[in-house]
């Protein structure tokens, strides 16, 4: 790890201290911080470039313009998508989740079809879904977690059918760092049926080296700010054929080729998606953070977080009260959930912030998960490329007392 040994100078917020104590960030899983060279594109644009992009026609649209629509073949290229076209800027993950839900039930789904996801997911790839199904009589199926917190993949092939039209699941779980053999159940769905496969990328894309021509699904959701980039800004990738048939679900300036005052014709993929003025400084700010994790190379970042798991899982292992939920496959994301016992999870984290730790507590927006385990809540530690072993031992430590004060 040792080209990591350095790189939280890249990073401003490590420069403070939190409770008199240096900052041991573990909530990557909500937001990545933000290198220096993001903060510096969006900045520039702010001081120097700032104006709004398409159809103006003097310099400083122009150069925003370009700017922009580059940030397309950056996600384009980091995905190993076919077309640059195929990339559409949204809010965020839970907007692109809301837009293909609405969009793809409105072109392709009729009652009694069925969409199928997993025990695990993010209430993002769930309340999407749900709305749908309600408005046009469709039936979710969820595929079991195993008690290794892992795809029942016996479940998952009982509740395949022809009748399941969807497929929508995570890349890399929030909760229990569950990384799902996507090409093993791409061509177990492919066997019953011709559903379509859609991947919550949202954990997943900030961590592993991901090609979507290799994969064989039709769409991925990602959003920038897991990604060292800022909130605000999302990407929906998705086969140009499927894009092209699918409908807009928002109307406005910028998605559209004619407009009469009784009808309106809609400019190609992708801006037919992308209504009104897009978050262009945030898209460029993208682009900045995919430029800096493109030099480290994303197979650095895997390998790096693969080595912290590991070691996570041996030091965290052996936690008097400590209950980790964390798969047991042997590749799986650098995320630790846990919960002690006769202690509620909010108290834990909030211990830990008197130390300058910081670890999220709550469901993580995986709420029915957590009914199931019987768990109210639990606190939950990410790490990622600023992260080295010693803030695993700072945590570790502070747990410990933290525990001995609490309990």
């Amino acid at each position: 790890m040792k080209e990591f040994e350095n790189i939280k100078k890249d990073f401003p917020i490590f420069t403070r201290e939190v409770n008199s104590k240096k900052l041991t960030y573990l909530d990557s899983g909500a937001t990545a911080q933000k290198p220096q060279s993001v903060i510096d594109a969006m900045n520039d644009v702010y001081t120097n470039k700032n104006a709004n992009v398409h159809r103006g026609t003097y310099v400083l649209s122009a150069e925003t313009t370009n700017l922009y629509e580059d940030v397309r073949i950056k996600c384009k290229n980091f995905l190993n998508a076919y077309h640059s076209d195929e990339i559409i800027f949204t809010k965020g993950a839970t907007e692109g989740f809301n837009f293909l839900a609405n969009s793809i039930a409105k072109k392709y789904l009729k009652p009694g079809d069925e969409i199928l996801l997993t025990e695990i997911e993010h209430h993002a790839n769930i309340i999407p879904w749900q709305m749908v199904a309600k408005q046009y009589q469709l039936e979710i199926k969820y595929i079991a977690i195993d008690e290794d917190f892992s795809i029942d993949m016996e479940d998952l092939k009982r509740k395949i059918s022809n009748k399941t039209k969807i497929v929508s699941i995570t890349g890399e779980s929030n909760l229990s760092g569950l990384l799902p053999n996507i090409k093993l159940i791409r061509e177990l769905v492919k066997e019953t049926c011709d559903a379509i496969f859609i991947l919550d990328g949202a954990q997943l894309v900030p961590h592993r080296k991901v090609d979507v021509q290799d994969l064989g699904i039709d769409f991925i959701v990602f959003s920038g700010h897991k990604l060292l980039g800022p909130t605000g800004i999302g990407v929906v990738w998705g086969k140009l054929d499927l894009l092209n048939e699918l409908e807009p679900v928002s109307g406005g300036g910028d998605m559209i080729e004619e407009v009469y005052f009784d009808r309106a014709t809609w400019a190609p993929v992708p801006h037919k998606f992308e209504a009104g003025t897009p978050p262009y400084v945030e898209a460029i700010g993208l682009g900045a953070a995919i430029d800096y994790l493109e030099n480290i190379t994303m197979e650095k970042v895997s390998n790096h977080s693969d080595q912290l798991r590991k070691y996570g899982q041996e030091i965290f292992s052996d936690i008097d009260k400590v209950n980790v939920i964390h798969t047991n496959e042997e590749f799986a994301g650098c995320t630790f959930s846990m919960h002690v016992d006769n202690i509620h999870a909010t108290d834990v984290s909030l211990m830990l912030d008197t130390y300058g730790v910081a670890v999220r507590a709550g469901h993580h927006c995986v709420q029915p998960f957590h009914r199931k385990l019987g768990i109210d809540a639990t606190f939950r530690a990410t790490a990622y490329i600023y992260n080295d072993k010693n803030d695993l031992d700072v945590f570790k430590d502070a747990l410990v007392s933290s525990i001995e004060m609490l309990g």
